[in-house]
């Protein structure tokens, strides 16, 4: 139960009964019962017997053992915290009334609140759709913002520690650990005190300054995360697991953020000087509620207008590219600016696709006749237009070490069975080929390239695993890849001639960072080189570098193919096996103007047969197995 929460027993202004003995506070506030307990303190259920009224009321002095100084600075901070709090007046922070002082305890006697808080949301709906995790996400924001003005910091913002009212107004509550400016850091055995997956990286330095605005804000990006994508970004229930899953993967992956995505990234920049700042995230949250092509929430989810002023589409704003950013008075201008000018941008092409669910990330069922069908071409075909006019350039990342697949020429231009077929499908979406941007990828950034927005579409020999579902959306498969490995062709030491030869011999085989054989290396008990290159290209040197003791690569049989086409003399295939990599084209999670334009491409591709002339082209070369082209993707209607 959160702070100033609590289901309503009695009538506002009935009486307790006076036959139970209570705690009564200066002789005014009687405690009723416990309605939960926080970080440092118990949270009371109380009745206020001067204005006849119901309150919740909570101390802000950890019950510890202390000697007679440590307490007196103790009260004297609480004192000074409640002071700050009371002076905050905001619809999105819970109300503190009054400030009360016993011999042991500084008390704050808030407004008792009906409703229930986000996390029980969350538990129950798992996830809330876009507009209404922006909506209050942004309430949760402008409470933050008038709680750093009054220079207090929460320092526990999650999910818990907000309720939601059922008119839709999100209030922050429990300041059970807050600290005003100036203060010492509230510390535990010397480890800083608040949610381990909700703590800000910068917390837990070496030379850490304590907690700041930006901490808020990270713990505002995981819990807006948490209302999108229906799980926390960086799971963990001790702190140093957070800390490392922050460190060894700091972006999560985006499924059904869509507009969102921004914002949460900005949010969630590990260096707090980095981090986005409240006015420009405050911006771009307007900015995606006011999305003329934002569709409602279901009526159930659609919080009152009372409670979310300024939500309302302005038929004259203007067009999300030129949204206007405000400056942050307190923020720093210099390393933030540049989030601000990105951001923007970023914003814009991300409304402009429009491609985000809306509820619990289900694809919206439509009916079987055609009459209900056509408002659902047109407005998919309006998304898509809005998507087109918003990417004058279509930014492709392809690889540019798989000679045959995808190889990046001397002129700085990209050719093989790849590039052609990102061409084709480019063409189809209406770009020219001068307006098409190679991007070279590697195995390794490619999920972060798109997450990035540094790319449109990845067509870069992407095998469509269940575990890169999360991180990207596919469309494919375009073309069937078997497994096998790469050796010397002549070796002094070792004769290998088959997989069997490689385990056996227990050699040193390389395959790229990110690719799926890292796994299967490990699940085979192969001998994997380490460590591992970003590219094919990096183990394909090693390989011929007699001086390492690597004498296998593995990775798919069409790209190790076009290695051993091009160094016939010094390398060879190994024994083919089933085709069991699939590669897809990947764009991010949630893109559907692009996802449902890119279908249509590659199904026209494949049953016009231009996959097979490509094929031709670019692959029948290579010692492979006869493959024929796949069958046309079935497209989301």
């Amino acid at each position: 139960m959160s702070d100033a929460g609590g289901a309503g027993r009695a009538g506002e202004g009935a009486a307790p009964d006076p036959q139970t003995p209570r705690t009564v506070i200066e002789g005014r506030y009687e405690l009723l019962e416990s309605i939960g307990s926080g970080a440092m303190g118990e949270v009371w259920r109380a009745y206020d017997r001067r204005l006849r009224r119901h309150v919740a009321v909570k101390g802000l002095l950890a019950r510890t053992a202390m000697t007679a100084d440590t307490r007196r600075t103790a009260m004297q901070r609480a004192r000074r915290e409640a002071e700050a709090l009371a002076k905050i007046e905001h619809q999105n922070v819970v109300t503190v009334h009054d400030q009360v002082e016993t011999d042991h305890q500084v008390w704050i006697v808030m407004k008792l609140l009906e409703g229930r808080s986000l996390a029980d949301l969350l538990r129950s709906e798992r996830v809330l759709g876009v507009p209404r995790a922006a909506g209050i996400g942004l309430q949760i924001l402008q409470g933050l913002r008038a709680v750093h003005q009054a220079k207090v910091l929460h320092r526990d913002v999650k999910p818990g520690n907000v309720l939601v009212r059922d008119e839709g107004l999100a209030i922050l509550v429990d300041f059970g650990i807050a600290s005003f400016a100036g203060a010492n850091k509230v510390t535990k055995l010397g480890i800083p005190i608040g949610t381990p997956p909700y703590m800000a990286p910068e917390l837990f330095a070496p030379a850490s300054p304590g907690p700041t605005p930006a901490s808020d804000l990270w713990a505002l990006g995981v819990t807006l995360y948490e209302m999108a994508e229906g799980r926390l970004p960086f799971r963990g229930h001790e702190v140093w697991e957070v800390q490392e899953n922050i460190r060894s993967t700091p972006e999560p992956p985006y499924r059904y953020s869509g507009p969102l995505a921004p914002v949460i990234q900005g949010l969630l920049a590990p260096d707090k000087d980095d981090r986005l700042d409240a006015a420009t995230a405050e911006a771009m949250l307007q900015e995606v509620l006011r999305d003329p092509d934002l569709p409602p929430a279901p009526l159930a989810e659609q919080p009152t207008q009372a409670a979310l002023p300024d939500f309302t589409p302005d038929p004259e704003r203007p067009a999300p590219a030129e949204v206007a950013v405000p400056d942050e008075p307190e923020g720093k201008p210099g390393a933030r600016r540049g989030w601000k000018a990105g951001l923007a941008v970023v914003l814009a092409a991300v409304l402009a696709g429009g491609g985000w669910y809306l509820s619990r990330g289900d694809e919206p069922s439509g009916s079987s006749g055609s009459e209900s069908k056509a408002p659902t071409v047109t407005a998919a075909e309006k998304r898509w237009e809005k998507w087109r006019s918003a990417n004058e350039v279509l930014r492709v990342g392809v690889k540019a070490d798989q000679p045959r697949l995808s190889e990046e020429l001397e002129d700085g231009t990209f050719e093989g069975f790849d590039v052609s077929m990102a061409l084709a499908i480019a063409k189809a979406l209406g770009y020219e080929r001068g307006d098409v941007q190679f991007v070279a990828v590697n195995s390794d950034n490619r999920s972060s390239m798109l997450t990035h927005l540094q790319v449109d579409l990845v067509v870069a020999s992407y095998s469509i695993t269940d575990e890169r579902e999360g991180e990207v959306d596919f469309v494919g498969p375009y073309i069937y890849a078997g497994r096998t490995f790469l050796v010397r062709k002549e070796s002094e030491k070792y004769t290998l001639d088959s997989s069997a030869d490689i385990k056996k011999e227990k050699v040193a085989v390389c395959t790229a960072l990110g690719s799926t054989y890292v796994e299967h290396l490990k699940e085979e008990r192969y001998r994997i080189y380490e460590p591992q290159p970003s590219g094919y290209e990096g183990c394909v040197k090693k390989l011929l570098n007699k001086a390492t003791d690597v004498y296998a690569v593995a990775s798919d049989d069409i790209l190790l193919a076009g290695h051993a086409y091009k160094r016939p003399d010094d390398v060879k295939l190994l024994e083919i096996g089933a085709g069991t990599e699939e590669y897809g084209i990947a764009m991010r999670p949630g893109d559907r103007p692009l996802k449902g334009k890119v279908c249509e491409a590659l199904g026209q591709i494949i049953t016009s047969g231009e996959w097979k002339t490509m094929y031709d082209q670019h692959l029948s070369v290579l010692s492979l197995p006869p493959r024929g082209a796949p069958n046309p993707p079935k497209c989301a209607t």
